[in-house]
């Protein structure tokens, strides 16, 4: 197939190693399986030289993939439609972009990134929900253009189950896992004395109201519910947020006293080569949810913790419902509390080459590329 791939993610955030690495492993995935990939990325336009260097940036890491002929960004002002014009368009020429478009198969729209006009020059549209719960109680308020997409796929691997309380839109979704491409993670043997660590953009996030409630979309509010883990474990704990040296809000200050070691992404992994290098330096994930992905049973997991798992390092992640469809006990370990979490810190640490093993197993059995994206292909196809 010819399929293009659509994102407004890549090009306003070059440092941000494990956001290329997750969005990478599609357009490598996919042209692994022979498919022919274009990736269109929309920029929202800021200032002239930042957006230069953005735009820069993204071009010469697609060049290094063999791909200067295969991506275009599109820069855009964010209050106005996206239209395609000879001044906006960078990387393969306007008239190149616009005929990959009427050539293409299918457009492959990551979080309503493509929007009409834009959308409508595409003859047969998928959609892939990145952020269960947000996207459709945001659809409740917002037209996002949802419908405007022949198949909707959704990264909530409960969004059809009965305890699911994703609000559905009266639409028909896919499940899908995130993907990866297992070549490009290696499995080596960890110092048993490096720490668990994590890597998160720690935000404030934004309240959602929802039947009543209001649910947190703030990575911070997650971390801060197992503040105390540290302090109750023998293992050590490094946390990759981007807090800054400086912090006035006293976020800093609470998580070293209560034993985080705190690191800021930028540093640590700001390509995705560096991603992979901390990956690798860890003995094991703890992923800690939004509550929006638990209070919802969202069934959401982790392109981070899919990567863990590939690079053989265990993970201990707070369930969100993915343990309805994913093997717990060996490899992935869950937990909704902070007693439940110190459980499983222990299990992890008393018998480690086990659960070393199971994390690729599970990686392969579940989230390579070749297994998920073919799934999502057939889909396509039958559609």
């Amino acid at each position: 197939m010819k399929i293009v791939l659509g994102s407004n993610a890549l090009a306003r955030y070059p440092q941000g190693g494990g956001h290329w690495s997750c969005f990478l492993q599609y357009l490598i995935g996919l042209r692994a399986l022979r498919h022919d990939v274009f990736w269109l990325e929309i920029l929202p336009r800021s200032q002239p030289e930042i957006d230069h260097r953005r735009i820069a940036i993204f071009i010469t890491r697609m060049r290094r993939l063999g791909l200067a002929e295969k991506c275009a960004v599109v820069l855009h002002d964010g209050d106005r439609p996206q239209v395609l014009s000879h001044e906006t368009t960078y990387g393969v020429s306007f008239v190149s972009l616009k005929e990959t478009i009427q050539e293409t198969d299918a457009l492959w729209n990551f979080h309503c990134s493509i929007r009409t006009p834009l959308l409508h020059e595409f003859k047969w549209k998928a959609l892939l929900d990145v952020d269960p719960g947000h996207l459709q109680i945001s659809a409740l308020h917002w037209d996002l253009g949802i419908e405007e997409h022949n198949l909707l796929f959704s990264v909530g691997s409960k969004i059809n189950d009965r305890d699911c309380k994703i609000p559905n839109l009266r639409k028909n979704w896919h499940a899908f896992f995130p993907c990866v491409h297992l070549p490009l993670w290696r499995v080596e043997p960890p110092n048993r004395e490096a720490p668990i660590t994590s890597i998160t953009q720690w935000t404030w996030g934004e309240d959602l109201p929802f039947n009543g409630y209001t649910l947190s979309s703030s990575k911070r509010d997650a971390y801060l519910r197992f503040l105390n883990l540290p302090r109750r474990c023998s293992a050590k704990f490094v946390l990759a947020a981007n807090i800054h040296p400086k912090d006035v809000t006293g976020d800093r200050q609470l998580l070293t006293e209560q034993g985080w070691t705190l690191t800021h992404p930028h540093q640590c992994a700001s390509t995705v080569e560096h991603y992979q290098r901390f990956i690798r330096d860890s003995i094991a994930e703890l992923g800690c949810a939004k509550s929006v992905y638990t209070a919802l049973r969202t069934g959401w997991f982790s392109d981070r913790s899919a990567a863990y798992l590939a690079s053989g390092r265990p993970v201990l992640a707070e369930d969100t419902g993915f343990s309805d469809h994913l093997p717990i006990g060996s490899g992935l370990l869950s937990f909704t509390t902070l007693d439940q979490a110190v459980g499983a810190v222990d299990e992890l640490l008393r018998n480690y080459p086990r659960h070393q093993k199971a994390a690729r197993e599970i990686a392969e059995s579940y989230f390579s590329t070749e297994r998920v994206l073919g799934k999502m292909i057939d889909y396509c196809a039958a559609a």
